[in-house]
């Protein structure tokens, strides 16, 4: 039962992994085509509802794998440092909208959320390497 458990577990520590991976290129999709279509507001609204659902998907798919890496200090603390930068990536839009551009202008939010994804990703993917090595 306890082998059982164990691949249980790398299976949804994966699947945490895959959803974010899955985000982490929505994000790059919705920065590209925000600078390849610069005048199609109505279709990023929608983008960014869809986001906000994958978001939800990769928040809960993380709780999920949070509870079988219990046992994991290590893997613990990653899943949870990918999980605090991706609500950090969630709500930086809303406490930092009048912080979007730089002394020169230029845009920095598409940036920072590409930033905050992929480092989101890069920790589950070490939590997920670090989980499969000890089973």
């Amino acid at each position: 039962m306890a082998s059982f458990q164990k691949h249980l577990g790398s299976f949804l520590i994966g699947l945490y992994v895959w959803v974010l991976a899955i985000s982490f290129g929505m994000v790059l999709l919705d920065v590209l085509y925000a600078r390849l279509v610069p005048g199609a507001t109505f279709a990023f609204s929608e983008v960014a509802d869809f986001l906000l659902v994958i978001s939800l998907v990769t928040l809960i798919a993380a709780i999920v794998a949070l509870a079988f890496s219990r046992k994991s200090k290590a893997v613990r603390n990653l899943i949870i440092a990918s999980q605090l930068i991706l609500l950090l990536e969630i709500f930086i839009p809303a406490f930092f909208s009048m912080f979007r551009l730089n002394a020169q202008g230029l845009a920095i939010g598409p940036w920072i959320r590409i930033i905050l994804s992929g480092a989101a990703s890069i920790l589950a993917f070490i939590a997920l390497h670090r989980y499969n090595r000890q089973i």
